[in-house]
């Protein structure tokens, strides 16, 4: 699988929400595809940050791009489409 990605960002005080909320919407959609994988989150003193990969970032996003849409987001939620590994092209995209 290619190293694209789709990666959420999620700000400190999200954290406290059970983050099931969007991790399993975002886990079935992607399944459902069969376009990429959710490779799990990692959480911290700035909030929490969630993994998805696959072969193309925008495919991969106009999968689970609408699954934030209705789950009540904090504003400065926002996702980074990555085109390619660690340090290739990103766009961020507001999700609130």
């Amino acid at each position: 699988m290619s190293e694209h990605a789709v990666i959420v960002n999620l700000p400190a005080h999200q954290v406290g929400l059970d983050l099931d909320t969007i991790e399993d919407p975002l886990i079935a959609a992607i399944g459902a595809s069969g376009i990429g994988e959710f490779d799990g989150n990692a959480i911290g003193p700035d909030g929490a940050v969630l993994y998805m990969y696959g072969a193309d970032a925008d495919a991969l996003f106009e999968v689970v791009g609408p699954v934030p849409a209705g789950i009540d987001l904090p504003a400065g939620s926002y996702a980074v489409k990555r085109y390619g590994p660690p340090g290739a092209t990103e766009a961020r995209v507001n999700l609130r």
